[in-house]
Order: structure tokens, then C-alpha cells, then sequence
């Protein structure tokens, strides 16, 4: 009598496989093949897997491509990335920033004032389902926002000032399903946070006399 085999042991999906997915998801919602809504839904789900068993359904009605067929194998892409299923993922440069983040639903924002190196050019590769991917840069930095969002406003606010030397040039391409875009430049000691810059106006105004 033959015994049955053993069954294959799940293949714990990486950082690498998870982005992979997602990307040729986007591609095909960019193509028509799939709906805004059904991205959505798909993207969520391979934020979420663990194995690359789990991440085979979500694309197997999707054409393979010759640059992602490999879909499933470790290794093929760069390691500097960061993934969050769901929660906001903020970066500033005092710290190693990742080439690229990705995030399910959660807002996206990263501080690059304090950026020192010296690369000639430093690019971001910032993709949210549902939520703002908000990029800050110093005055004087050259930058640029490329990218997509399909519902949501997408804005550039670069305070027109002199190029100042030695800064590299920042290229951010950023993605988002429902959520804004934006890349904008603040002076040293400025807020990030509309909130706090809004209260340090308030604090700022001249008092009534008597009060």
C-alpha cells in the first residue's frame, strides 16, 4: 500500500514577495484589469500573508510578465524596505531610511530635513492603499513628486529659494488608491504637523492689552 506524501511544508512569504504582489497588482489595476475596489481588497490581503501559498490566488488570474513571474522566489529584489499592514509608518533622516515603504492602510510620512549624504540623488518609493503619503524636505532641496493617487489631491509646495549646495537631488514616487499626495519644504525648526504649526501661530499673535 502507498503511502501517502507529506505534504510540502509552507514557504514563509517575505518583505520582498509581499511588495512583489502588490506591485503587479497595481499594474493591473492601472491596465483595467482589475477594479479600484478589488486592488484594494487584494493589496490588504497580501500585506497580510505569511506564506507565498497565500499570495498565489491573489494573482492567479493576472497575465505573468517576464520581470515578475518569479513572484515567489526570495532574493530577486533589494532588502532596504518596510511594511506595515496597518498603521501609520513615519521616517525622518536621523535614522537609515528604507528605499522603499509600503503600508495597507495607514498614512505615510517621512522628514528628510535632516538628511546628510553623499549621494547625488536619493529616491523614495512610497505606496499606501488608503492614506496620505506627506514627504518634507528642506528649503533649497531640488525634489520631485511623481506618481499616482485615484482619489485624492496630489501637490507640490517647494518654497522658491535658491538651490542649496551640496544637497542631492530628492525623487519621490509615490502611490496611493484613496489618500493624498504631497512634497512641500520647511525652514529648520518649522513643524510638520499642521496642527503644531497652527498652535505656534496662535502662540505667536500679540496678546490683547490687559489680558
Amino acid at each position: 500500500m502507498l503511502e501517502d506524501p507529506v505534504p510540502r511544508p509552507a514557504v514563509r512569504a517575505s518583505d520582498a514577495d509581499r511588495e512583489a504582489a502588490v506591485t503587479r497588482l497595481q499594474t493591473a489595476m492601472a491596465e483595467g484589469r482589475i477594479t479600484v475596489d478589488e486592488f484594494g481588497e487584494r493589496a490588504q490581503a497580501a500585506y497580510a500573508a505569511t506564506t507565498t501559498d497565500q499570495l498565489g490566488p491573489l494573482l492567479a488570474d493576472l497575465p505573468a510578465r517576464a520581470a515578475d513571474a518569479q513572484v515567489e522566489m526570495v532574493g530577486g529584489r533589494q532588502a532596504a524596505a518596510r511594511s506595515s499592514v496597518l498603521g501609520d509608518v513615519r521616517l525622518d533622516a536621523r535614522s537609515p531610511l528604507p528605499q522603499r515603504v509600503r503600508t495597507g492602510i495607514g498614512d505615510i510620512r517621512v522628514d528628510l530635513r535632516a538628511l546628510r549624504t553623499d549621494a547625488e540623488v536619493v529616491d523614495l518609493d512610497l505606496t499606501t492603499v488608503i492614506g496620505d503619503v506627506d514627504v518634507v524636505v528642506a528649503e533649497g532641496v531640488d525634489a520631485e513628486l511623481e506618481g499616482w493617487t485615484v482619489i485624492g489631491d496630489r501637490r507640490v509646495e517647494l518654497a522658491p529659494v535658491p538651490r542649496l549646495a551640496g544637497t542631492p537631488r530628492v525623487v519621490v514616487r509615490a502611490h496611493a488608491v484613496i489618500g493624498d499626495l504631497r512634497l512641500r519644504s520647511l525652514g529648520p525648526g518649522e513643524s510638520a504637523s499642521g496642527w503644531r504649526a497652527l498652535l505656534d501661530r496662535l502662540a505667536q499673535r500679540p496678546r490683547p492689552a490687559g489680558s
